[in-house]
C-alpha cells in the first residue's frame, strides 16, 4: 500500500476525535439557550473546557497540515472539486478555530455567572461585566455555529458523494482502518 495515498495516524486521530467533539458541541450548543441558570452553568463549564481542547487541538491540527504534506486528491477528482474542497477545509479551520476565541470573549464580559473551564481557567475574570459586549459575542458565537454546521454538513455530504457516488478513495483515505486500493 502506498503511504502517500492516504492520511497519516496523527492526521486521521486528530481529524475524527475533533469531528466528534465538534459535533456533540454544536449539538449541546443548541440546548443551553433552553436551561434555566444553574442548569446552564453547569453544562457551561463542561461546554467551555471542551471549546478551549478544541481551539488548542486546532492549532495543533493547523501546525501538523503546514509541516506535514497530506495526500494528493485522488485523480478521479476534478480540479474543481479539489479548489472547492481546499476552500471548505481553510473556511471550517479559520471557523471552527474562532469558534472558542468567541466563546471566550462572550464568557469575559458575561455578568449573569463566572465562566471557569476545566474549573482551572476563569474567562470572566479576562474582562469587566459587559452586558451588551457579552450579547455581541454571544450573537457572533451562534451565527457562527449555525455556518459550521452548515459546512459540517456539506463535508460529511462531499465524504459520501465521492463514497457511494463518485466511488473514488477519497473516504477510505481517512477512516480509521480505510483500505485504500
Amino acid at each position: 500500500m502506498n503511504q502517500t495515498n492516504r492520511y497519516s495516524a496523527t492526521a486521521k486521530s486528530l481529524h475524527w476525535f475533533l469531528a466528534v467533539v465538534i459535533i456533540l458541541m454544536l449539538i449541546a450548543g443548541r440546548t443551553l439557550e433552553d436551561m434555566d441558570i444553574p442548569e446552564r452553568t453547569e453544562i457551561l463549564m463542561a461546554h467551555s473546557g471542551l471549546g478551549t481542547l478544541v481551539l488548542v487541538l486546532m492549532l495543533v491540527r493547523l501546525v501538523w497540515r503546514q509541516t506535514h504534506q497530506p495526500p494528493a486528491p485522488d485523480s478521479s477528482v476534478s480540479a474543481l472539486q479539489v479548489e472547492l474542497s481546499q476552500l471548505m477545509h481553510r473556511t471550517l479551520y479559520a471557523l471552527i478555530i474562532l469558534q472558542p476565541i468567541l466563546g471566550i470573549l462572550q464568557a469575559a464580559y458575561l455578568d449573569e455567572y463566572k465562566v471557569i473551564a476545566f474549573g482551572l481557567i476563569d474567562y470572566s475574570a479576562i474582562a469587566t461585566d459587559n452586558a451588551g459586549m457579552a450579547k455581541v459575542f454571544h450573537i457572533m458565537h451562534g451565527i457562527n455555529a449555525t455556518v459550521i454546521s452548515i459546512l459540517v454538513l456539506g463535508h460529511i455530504g462531499a465524504a459520501f458523494y465521492h463514497h457511494f457516488v463518485q466511488k473514488d478513495q477519497t473516504l477510505k483515505r481517512m477512516l480509521p482502518y480505510g483500505k485504500v486500493d
